[in-house]
């Protein structure tokens, strides 16, 4: 007789096993599941576009958002790194391991602060190349990760994606890009990547020609399976570097000054239905002068750095022309859904008037600050305030619009609903037919709060049950309806400072002019409570030291930084101390930099050439009023102490990169480069430097 067993039949197993296949795949086989190309780009305001406003000649991305629904309200996050984290992951950055900055190149910061801020993606969320890879489709990246670089199981390669080229760490520069903040094909440094074009290596061209490979390759091998692309360009976040023809059509310009192209911009948002009528132009921020009290040669600067931000929107355009004939080359526009959006509002970093010199060309495309500052800010976002690092409208401000032929027709109208970048993996999971994992990889994955924007793609309500909740540097706002509660310094380390908040009614004065919180205290206080039982659901406390416990460095950028790459070079510096230590001069990092420094009172001469130091470190003390010089060569590195040379070694040769970081006096910013800690302040007077770059 038979034992009795506990096995299925085989025929019933293949019946489950098909099953259970088809109850898996049921979704993912109803839904469209389009291709779908979403673009960021980096550091644009919320006016820099044609179709915004602006004078800035966006044709490809007019079209395609007026061929599209476009929104007049969106939100990002007000910054580069927790606007990612959002974006690839569906959760607030905080959720994420990013709630403020990620780890720069070779930096462990974060190591010892709370898990929100450790500076890199957890393995407790899920990015949208490993949903969708799950889904089937095809997950294509090019551009700016900057999601974690420190080690490589935080590459796009490890979170999902199946192709991947561009810059891990985040903004490097475009003609001349060197690592830590270089090119990297898949898993692979690229010490020189090779231009993709007939014309100079440039990194908006490469990101996509690369997004353009990636889908032929992908197409060669399968037309049935769709895919995704990531394209992150990192334009027209700074250094500000550009083809001189694409400068040479914005040229003259921006001599009308800020003032007026705030004028003239507002006034096409409110032609264009963009902008209400009623509402004020936000009054120019207090320290941007008026641009007639510049002089003649002032205003011409700033025309020019202005007009090579311009051409670098300019050429972000293009290469969405570009994008766009291929995809109809292929015959694949009509079912691919494009999404558009920028990280944050435009940027105010390098002081009022920018940093660095634009009318060297050299120097321009070598350095790796070049910025135009403040003024230029405040007009990008018009007709709003504040920037980027702030969540007040300018700084959390973005043109967005979803295009897709099949789908979506076009609108003269303008979207009014606000959505958020909570909303892009819902939206992506709904037409892609993927699903959000409770788990992935045994850990427990929080819920998205986001909703699906697809009732939009017909003009409908989006149906939003919950506020919108943001959070960065300290700066929040929470947006319910009309209303919005947002403050600067709000979310203070020691704990909410609710002195900060303003509340404004988003429709009748979305420019935020008119602080309510007096007139409407119990909507104020009802929507602080909101935003305070999300900030501790979302992790936004404990906050540590925002992943920084070192005080913020004071050091300000000396102006016109030598170009030093493949050039002998001289420094001097007249200091004082009876006990010299500290840096006197620096310029780079960890990876390419020079540092002229003391050690215990000995004269010291640090370089770092493609992360290898080489020191050369005088014998004896040196006290009082002293003529420090150092000088590389291609043969030999020399220190003097008034004249005369206490030490000398063999060069280890010229350098092979431009210096990443700038010129800083009496301190080492940032990064490293000799064998001590950031900043290793100079404990003397540093009473006159100069640098003397050879042929």
């Amino acid at each position: 007789m038979q034992t009795p067993t506990n096995r299925t039949p085989i025929g019933l197993n293949r019946f489950l096993t098909a099953l259970l296949l088809a109850i898996t795949f049921h979704v993912a086989e109803t839904a469209e599941r389009p291709n779908i190309i979403l673009i960021m780009v980096d550091d644009m305001g919320f006016a820099d576009l044609g179709y915004h406003g602006s004078e800035i000649e966006t044709p490809n991305i007019n079209s395609l958002a007026h061929g599209g629904i476009r929104f007049s309200q969106f939100y990002n996050s007000g910054r580069c790194c927790p606007t990612r984290a959002t974006l690839m992951t569906g959760l607030h950055p905080h959720q994420t391991g990013i709630g403020w900055m990620t780890q720069p190149p070779n930096s462990n910061r974060g190591a010892n602060q709370p898990p929100a801020y450790q500076g890199y993606l957890n393995r407790k969320c899920v990015t949208l190349g490993e949903v969708l890879k799950d889904a089937g489709y095809a997950t294509l990246m090019s551009g700016k990760w900057h999601l974690g670089n420190n080690h490589q199981s935080r590459w796009p390669l490890q979170r999902g994606f199946e192709k991947y080229f561009g810059c891990i760490s985040g903004a490097t520069r475009f003609f001349l890009p060197a690592h830590p903040r270089g090119m990297t094909l898949g898993n692979e440094n690229i010490e020189k990547p090779e231009s993709t074009t007939d014309e100079a290596f440039y990194t908006t061209d490469a990101f996509t020609d690369y997004g353009m490979r990636f889908i032929r390759e992908h197409r060669s091998e399968s037309t049935d399976k769709p895919f995704f692309l990531y394209l992150a360009y990192t334009a027209p976040h700074w250094p500000l570097q550009a083809f001189e023809d694409d400068i040479a059509k914005y040229r003259g310009k921006y001599r009308i000054g800020w003032d007026e192209l705030r004028a003239r911009r507002l006034k096409r948002q409110r032609e264009i239905g963009l902008i209400n009528p009623k509402w004020d132009l936000s009054k120019r921020t207090p320290s941007i002068p008026a641009w007639d009290t510049l002089d003649e040669k002032k205003q011409d600067e700033m025309d020019l750095k202005m007009a090579v931000y311009a051409a670098m929107i300019d050429r972000v355009d293009q290469n969405i022309g570009r994008l766009v004939g291929f995809l109809k080359q292929q015959r694949i526009f009509n079912d691919t859904l494009i999404m558009f959006l920028s990280d944050n509002g435009a940027c105010q970093e390098g002081g009022m008037f920018g940093r660095g010199d634009f009318y060297d060309i050299e120097k321009r495309n070598n350095y790796s600050g070049n910025s135009y500052g403040e003024a230029w800010s405040n007009a990008g976002n018009t007709p709003f305030r504040l920037y980027k690092h702030f969540v007040h409208e300018g700084g959390a401000s973005t043109p967005f619009f979803m295009h897709w032929p099949a789908k979506i027709k076009a609108r003269r109208d303008w979207y009014r609903e606000p959505g958020q970048l909570i909303d892009l993996m819902p939206t992506i999971i709904d037409v892609a037919g993927a699903k959000y994992p409770r788990q992935f990889h045994g850990n427990d994955i929080p819920a998205l709060d986001g909703i699906s924007m697809r009732p939009a793609f017909s003009a409908n309500p989006l149906g939003r049950k919950e506020p919108i909740f943001v959070e960065h540097e300290n700066n929040a706002f929470i947006r319910d309806g009309d209303w919005k509660l947002v403050g600067k310094g709000v979310s203070a380390q020691t704990g909410v400072d609710r002195s900060k908040w303003e509340l404004y009614n988003i429709r009748t004065d979305r420019t935020e002019t008119r602080d309510l919180r007096a007139k409407h205290p119990e909507r104020a206080k009802r929507m602080a409570d909101q935003w305070d039982a999300w900030a501790r659901r979302a992790n936004v406390y404990p906050m540590g030291t925002r992943g920084n416990s070192k005080p913020k460095s004071t050091a300000k950028e000396e102006p016109n930084p030598p170009v030093i790459r493949n050039k002998p070079f001289t420094l001097s510096a007249t200091v004082r101390h009876k006990n010299p230590k500290g840096v006197v001069l620096s310029q780079g990092g960890v990876q390419h930099g020079f540092s002229l420094h003391f050690v215990n009172g000995r004269p010291a001469f640090s370089l770092r050439q493609q992360g290898q130091l080489t020191e050369l470190i005088g014998e004896k003390n040196a006290s009082g009023k002293l003529e420090l010089t150092a000088e590389l060569s291609r043969e030999t590195m020399r220190i003097y102490i008034n004249g005369d040379v206490v030490a000398e070694r063999k060069s280890p040769g010229l350098f092979t990169a431009q210096p990443a970081i700038g010129l800083y006096k009496g301190e080492d910013f940032k990064d490293p480069v000799g064998s001590y800690k950031v900043p290793n302040k100079f404990n003397g007077k540093v009473l006159s430097y100069k640098v003397k770059v050879g042929d």
